[in-house]
């Protein structure tokens, strides 16, 4: 901790030392600013070049210092110079800059009021947390953009930023950057297989560099295959849950892609027990719901991964989002393209009242709460949603500015709980650029989804399983199993349990005494 020039300002933070294993201050200051830094930046060292062009002096071989050198010399602008995933508060001349990377894998939470300002990477740093019910987000059964589960507690939004004058206080708030525009200008296979293989590789190469071990986490999937079929890591880490094994068996493919690149697969085979055991540590660490089974599958890996002396792992979030992955997509594309020649043909409006526009066939997939759920969605999403962009085009955005920040609170969560940090390959925010300049038929083909990345995949594995492999799963757990005897994967008890168990572990960090849900 520090106290910044002699005011009441007091920035802190840990550090997981991955980049230089030298002792460094924390928080770090230069230039008469002071930075806390969560996170890390890939291309630190390019940047570090141009820096000392211009004359700033390093020394240590971190990115904080690098990241601090930058916003002294370029200002907030500094940020859009940044490849990375990073939370970041700087106090300089009298002010406290806070952002958030493009697409929020790193957490930044702060309250304001006549107090002051407090902030910080976890919801357990705040005393008084005055919890309040968010109506979409109980909708969507996940946290995401400002909402917290808090009245006075907001999240900084993915690619935000915030400024604080604590002498005046005033404090703003906005967009550094936003998800880009689509211009679908590449539509020749050869040349965008060429294009995506070269861009990913930089960027795992980039997520790669560390001074500690990398491994990964691989299921029997096409991103994180990709990933490791890139990279050639020399072990990977799998969740297989025994109760699955005739159903979702991810150990085949896994099995037999080892095979073809020789590397040491390791199976994590979760019990019930060791999540009865683990139930509270899970609520410390993801400290909200996320509407996912996957919390107990990613921390058992982390931490597996963790024991046997890894520090970093890579991950394939993303893909999904980018590319038209998910198996909603697909069905809502396969069915948009039956329905496209009714709805131009001569009853066009009568078969629009009838299936409903884009818009209102995914609410009513999304919708966690059936067909009772389905106006406060379309509310929600209407302005999201542009005649301008494609139904596929319209899916890529919300996918990934919506859906996809509580798999990365998962992500960041469970892992830095366990000590590890989680790298994704996928959002390179050069590779979200790409995405966005690929012709939809790229993405979503026969049916499928992902058609470039299966299409980079059999470039560099060939013809084996996970290239043929037309349905895959997610990462759930058998929790409904272990704890109410279903075998559903309805959610909403899964959530109710689990947030119950989060206010408790945030009342026992302040010890205080929990009063239950309210």
């Amino acid at each position: 901790m520090a106290t910044i020039g002699g005011s009441p300002f007091v920035l802190g933070q840990t550090r997981l030392s991955v980049v230089y294993k030298g002792d460094v201050p924390t928080p770090m200051q230069k230039g008469g600013a002071t930075i806390a830094f969560n996170g890390e930046v890939y291309n630190w060292q390019e940047l570090r070049s141009l820096l000392e062009q211009k004359g700033h002096r390093f020394e240590t071989q971190t990115d904080t210092e690098v990241v601090l050198a930058a916003f002294l010399e370029w200002g907030p602008a500094a940020l859009e110079r940044m490849n990375g995933m990073f939370a970041l508060a700087i106090w300089n001349d009298g002010e406290l800059f806070l952002a958030r990377d493009r697409l929020g894998k790193k957490p930044l939470f702060y309250t304001h009021g006549p107090g002051g300002l407090a902030f910080g990477s976890e919801l357990k740093v705040f005393e008084r947390l005055d919890f309040a019910e968010v109506p979409i987000c109980q909708a969507l059964e996940f946290y995401f953009d400002e909402h917290t589960p808090f009245r006075n507690v907001k999240s900084l939004r993915p690619g935000e930023c915030l400024r604080y004058a604590p002498a005046t206080g005033k404090l703003t708030v906005a967009a550094w950057w936003q998800f880009p525009k689509f211009e679908p200008s590449i539509v020749d296979e050869r040349e965008a297989t060429k294009a995506f293989l070269d861009l990913f590789a930089d960027s795992c190469k980039l997520r790669k560099l560390a001074d500690v071990p990398v491994t990964i986490f691989l299921s029997g999937g096409i991103d994180s295959s990709l990933i490791q079929a890139t990279l050639g890591l020399d072990v990977s880490y799998t969740v297989q849950f025994p109760e699955f094994e005739s159903t979702i068996n991810e150990r085949q493919y896994v099995l037999e892609l080892a095979g073809k690149l020789g590397f040491e697969p390791r199976f994590v085979m979760p019990t019930r027990d060791e999540f009865l055991a683990a139930f509270s540590d899970l609520a410390r660490f993801i400290e909200f719901p996320v509407g996912s089974f996957s919390v107990f599958p990613l921390y058992c890996v982390a931490k597996r991964a963790r024991q046997d002396g890894f520090v970093v792992a890579l991950s394939g979030e993303g893909a999904d989002e980018l590319f038209n992955g998910y198996y909603r997509h697909e069905l809502l594309l396969r069915e948009d393209a039956a329905l496209e020649p009714e709805f131009r043909g001569p009853y066009g409006t009568l078969c629009r009242r009838y299936f409903g526009s884009s818009l209102d066939r995914f609410c009513r997939m999304a919708s966690r709460q059936g067909l009772g759920g389905v106006p406060e969605l379309l509310e929600f999403f209407a302005p999201r949603w542009s005649d301008d962009r494609t139904f596929a085009q319209n899916l890529n955005q919300v996918e990934a500015t919506v859906f996809l920040q509580p798999l990365l609170v998962m992500a960041d969560r469970l892992s830095m709980g366990n000590s590890l940090e989680v790298r994704n390959p996928f959002l390179d925010y050069r590779i979200v650029e790409f995405s966005a300049r690929l012709a939809d038929s790229l993405k979503f083909r026969n049916g499928q989804g992902k058609w470039l990345l299966r299409r980079a995949l059999f470039e560099l594995v060939g013809d084996i399983g996970v290239t043929r492999r037309t349905v895959k799963h997610g990462l759930p757990a058998p929790v409904n199993q272990w704890l109410f005897k279903s075998g559903a994967f309805d959610r909403k008890d899964w959530n109710h349990v689990l947030l119950g168990e989060c206010l408790k572990q945030l009342a026992l960090a302040h010890g205080t005494k929990h009063q239950g849900r309210p």
